[in-house]
């Protein structure tokens, strides 16, 4: 991991993440807050979620622009749109014309230029860091990503009590511009060079758009990318469901400083799973996730069954440990193994087909707040990370994956020759 933080370049990446999310694990919270507030309704947040969430499935439309558009221009323009774009909320607060709408649209479309800015940081890491670190940076960028939610998550339902959510937004613009001078600073290497010369020679066709996106699709659907989407597309249905509640569930138990303590202690588990994804390596992939789901399953169903606010909390952000772990450890695998000029279009397909599911859950998270009860809805995602467990358990080809360093690319069609021959 020294290696990793003695690269430069890496650091600018990983403070440019930093800096976006101390505002992100803010307003991430008060935007959701500020639609309950101002509707009093899950069903709100609901559909608020939903489409909030909703422009993370059509990340893979930008797959082939990333491999052909230079990274650095994407992370820094994508910031700069979104603080304009998040502005907007204590511009028309300040108005007098703040309504639910109002916010939800901001939202969608900052949303929107955000699904850009994934794609880039997928492909970037593996042309700033040698194979043999992936694992490591992966690491500390879910650490820069989950280490600011620690620290601002727990303590925001306290901050939108004496700041107010307008100020969180505002705070929020701000990041967003430091992080586009960090992002700034990344230095442009030969292959970026080289894609700033393809720009000003060639016209990029919608056919040829269309071509090297199809190029993705297919050599996602030859490989076992599909069995592998299936489990984290229900863990994102999940999150979505639980997106849509939280708000009143938090209210139920004790007020909006559970909010807070909820999102915090889901925070501090998926940093320790990404910490101890380096261990978990190890072990077969394959066995690891088994048991990994199932005792995030147990501790998804304590969380549920004891009647008891500080256990409900805890439980729930145990759940979470094993999920990190997983995830850090698939997508580090597939990184490592996936061609470099695939990887922009592969992990845009990937991150929008499971992300489909987040809205969907939120959606109808939502929608059956009203008819099942929010309590019944928080228990279901004890059965869905079991059924995870049982998927991969029945799989012979998912319970038989060896542990990351021993995993060849050809077994699984996650190679040219191999894939694309089929």
């Amino acid at each position: 991991m020294l290696s990793v933080l003695k690269n430069k370049n890496f650091l600018f990446l990983f403070w440019g993440r930093f800096v976006t999310n101390i505002g992100d694990s803010i307003y991430s919270v008060a935007s959701m807050w500020l639609v309950f507030e101002l509707t009093k309704s899950s069903f709100y947040t609901g559909i608020a979620g939903a489409l909030i969430l909703l422009p993370s499935m059509f990340e893979f439309l930008v797959g082939p622009l990333v491999d052909k558009w230079k990274l650095k221009s994407i992370m820094v323009y994508t910031q700069l749109l979104q603080a304009i774009l998040i502005s907007l909320v204590p511009i028309s607060y300040f108005l007098g014309f703040l309504n639910v709408w109002l916010v939800i649209i901001v939202m969608f479309l900052a949303t929107c230029i955000e699904q850009i800015v994934y794609p880039a940081q997928q492909s970037a890491i593996p042309k700033i860091l040698e194979n043999k670190d992936l694992v490591s940076g992966n690491s500390l960028m879910t650490f820069a990503y989950q280490g600011t939610d620690i620290i601002l998550i727990g303590i925001s339902g306290l901050l939108i009590s004496y700041l107010g959510a307008i100020n969180i937004f505002i705070i929020n613009v701000f990041t967003f511009i430091v992080a586009c001078l960090l992002f700034r600073s990344l230095k442009l290497s030969q292959a970026e060079k080289q894609k700033k010369l393809e720009e000003n020679t060639f016209k990029f066709k919608i056919n040829e758009y269309l071509k090297e996106l199809n190029l993705g699709r297919k050599f996602i659907m030859n490989s076992i990318i599909p069995k592998i989407i299936f489990p984290l597309a229900i863990v994102n249905f999940i999150f979505g469901m639980i997106t849509a509640i939280m708000p009143e569930f938090s209210l139920n138990i004790g007020g909006e400083k559970y909010y807070g303590y909820f999102l915090a202690t889901m925070s501090i588990a998926m940093l320790v799973g990404a910490l101890l994804s380096n261990f978990f390596s190890k072990y077969p992939l394959g066995l690891f996730t088994i048991i990994g789901f199932l005792i995030s399953s147990v501790a998804w169903f304590l969380s549920y069954w004891i009647q008891s606010p500080v256990f409900t909390v805890l439980f729930f952000g145990l759940a979470f440990i094993p999920i990190s772990s997983v995830n850090i450890l698939i997508t580090s695998t597939l990184q490592g193994l996936i061609p470099e000029d695939m990887i922009g279009k592969v992990f845009a397909w990937y991150s929008s087909i499971t992300a489909l599911f987040v809205p969907i859950g939120s959606f109808i998270g939502g929608t059956l707040a009203s008819t099942i009860g929010i309590d019944n809805i928080y228990g279901l995602g004890s059965v869905a990370l079991l059924s995870i467990s049982v998927y991969w358990l029945s799989h012979p080809i998912m319970r038989k994956i060896p542990q990351q360093m021993n995993i060849k690319a050809d077994d699984y069609g996650l190679s040219n020759q191999k894939n694309f021959q089929k």
